[in-house]
């Protein structure tokens, strides 16, 4: 993997190191068929559970977002000096034909000192919204500082053809708060997954009332990744939140729908 990046440092952006018919300019609705790019399938929510401490409710869940693509997504963050406050992101997609496309910008990378994590996370690489049903209406959206790209769970094999394994086994340079570079990324037929409520899976619920809701999840929201396709990007649960009669206790929720292929359950 490091001599292809090496390869590629200097190229103009969006253009892939060895030119070939159909590897320029890769828009969202037509993929340079030359490209291996990426699918971000996000799953909807899952494991939902509420907790309550501090004079505060919070809904927590499980969030994953598995890669069916052609190939890997491969994000490299950079800095010019240890005094910089965040890595500036690149994406790189390797070509059929050899060589590779890099795209610019792809997001930012922070190294994240909260424990058990303290490693560099690529910022709002997911988004949860809770989401009023009558009117769709955006209520509670999360705070989440990143998420470190890694091979760490296979979820996806049974939907792509051909898995070859990891490749990016690494830790997102853990403890390494003066490092100037950092790779990571998550291989063919694997998800990125963090379970409830675990540094950031939640959403602060204390002032929505009882009703029906939908729970968003969504995978690069601000749309700065390359994929073969996008509408697959989003996905929902319909939920019923209750509230104890008595002013004491927490919520329960309870799940209506799942709705895999869409944010609107």
């Amino acid at each position: 993997m490091s001599r292809t990046s090496s390869r590629s440092s200097g190229r103009r952006r969006g253009r892939a190191s060895r030119a070939t018919p159909g590897d320029r300019s890769p828009s969202w609705g037509r993929p340079a068929p030359d490209l291996l790019l990426p699918d971000l399938d996000q799953r909807a929510p899952s494991g939902l559970t509420v907790s309550a401490s501090g004079g505060r409710v919070r809904i927590g869940f499980t969030s994953a977002t598995d890669n069916i693509g052609r190939g890997p997504l491969w994000i490299r963050g950079a800095r010019t000096s240890a005094r910089a406050y965040e890595m500036r992101a690149e994406q790189v997609v390797r070509a059929r034909s050899g060589g590779v496309a890099v795209f610019r910008p792809a997001g930012r990378i922070r190294f994240v000192n909260d424990p058990p994590h303290h490693h560099w996370h690529l910022m709002r690489f997911q988004q949860f919204e809770l989401r009023r049903a009558s009117d769709f209406a955006l209520l509670v959206r999360d705070r989440k500082s990143g998420f470190c790209l890694a091979d760490h769970y296979g979820l996806a094999r049974h939907r792509v053809a051909g898995f070859t394994g990891p490749r990016f086994l690494g830790n997102c340079g853990q403890w390494q708060t003066g490092r100037l570079t950092i790779q990571m990324g998550t291989s063919v037929a694997y998800t990125d997954r963090y379970p409830a409520h675990f540094h950031g899976q939640i959403l602060d619920i204390t002032d929505v009332p009882a009703g029906v809701y939908v729970l968003v999840h969504r995978a690069d929201p601000q749309g700065r990744l390359r994929e073969l396709r996008h509408d697959n990007n989003a996905a929902s649960v319909r939920i019923r939140i209750d509230r104890p009669r008595e002013r004491t206790g927490a919520p329960s929720v309870r799940v209506l729908r799942t709705c895999p292929d869409s944010e609107r359950c």
